[in-house]
């Protein structure tokens, strides 16, 4: 058995032992808690701009969805157009044509309707992902700086396919004939040269043999360029939670997520686009 003085010494040796470990203890708690919330916070940002991306790229999706959905009426008013002007033989080519405008003539016909809408549709949702990606972020990260690399003033670049609307129609004469001096009247005292006249004579509108005609018709829109959200997430650099004497701040922490929509078709009039993550 060991003597009371070697036990005394002993615990003496492990108090001193003890102070000299406990500030590396220390040390290294105040580090992995450090490093545990490096860890977390880019977990976090990596979250949070995956959440902007995806939010941004419903909104696109709904966007792209309205276009496609007006792109099926427009190719039912295009049918409607080519079933009246093919139906029979115009009076002529006048009357036709303000047929056609009744549908589409730039200003105020139902199909120019449809391209507007579909004009601003293209424009508004994509002004409002990133409204909804920079409130995902508000909610998160408030801190942090969320940019967009990608267009934010339309979802897509939008080309117009006509269709060719055939029809028949009449060639006519002026709806009064030619002007006849009423000095050349053979007879004044026919009934229909009675009372005054002004030189012309109402003759009955002569027809030819129908001739063929066509309109360039608009019929559907197509989405020509890729579509999607590229988001970067920024933290500036601020102080650790425990150590920042030692360990100074917590570096510049940045992350990156990418979402679009997919699934659907404008040209074909598919109105299936939904948000898909990717990176």
């Amino acid at each position: 058995m060991k003597s009371p003085s070697v036990l005394q010494g002993e615990k003496g040796s492990i108090a001193v032992l003890i102070a000299f470990l406990l500030p590396v203890m220390l040390l290294m708690l105040i580090m992995i808690v450090n490093i545990n919330h490096l860890v977390f916070t880019k977990l976090m940002l990596q979250n949070t701009v995956d959440a902007c991306a995806l939010s941004a790229a419903a909104v696109q999706a709904a966007g792209l969805n309205e276009i496609a959905d007006l792109n099926q009426e427009m190719a039912k008013e295009n049918k409607k157009i080519l079933k009246i002007l093919t139906s029979g033989t115009w009076y002529d080519y006048l009357q036709a044509d303000n047929t056609q405008k009744f549908f589409y003539n730039g200003k105020t016909g139902v199909i120019d309707y449809i391209q507007k809408y579909q004009k601003n549709a293209n424009t508004y949702f994509a002004e409002q992902s990133d409204v909804a990606a920079q409130q995902v972020k508000t909610w998160n990260f408030p801190q942090t700086k969320l940019v967009a690399r990608h267009d934010k003033k339309r979802l897509t670049q939008l080309k117009g396919h006509d269709k060719t609307a055939n029809f028949i129609y009449y060639t006519v004469t002026p709806p009064k004939g030619s002007p006849v001096p009423t000095l050349n009247w053979l007879d004044p005292d026919e009934p229909k040269y009675e009372g005054d006249h002004d030189g012309a004579l109402d003759i009955p509108m002569l027809r030819t043999v129908p001739l063929p005609g066509e309109f360039k018709i608009l019929e559907k829109m197509e989405k020509t360029s890729p579509t999607y959200a590229d988001y970067e997430i920024t933290m500036p650099r601020h102080p650790f939670i425990l150590g920042d004497a030692i360990f100074k701040d917590v570096p510049v922490l940045k992350a990156r997520a990418t979402a679009r929509p997919a699934g659907g078709d404008i040209y074909r009039g598919k109105p299936e686009y939904k948000a898909v993550l990717f990176r």
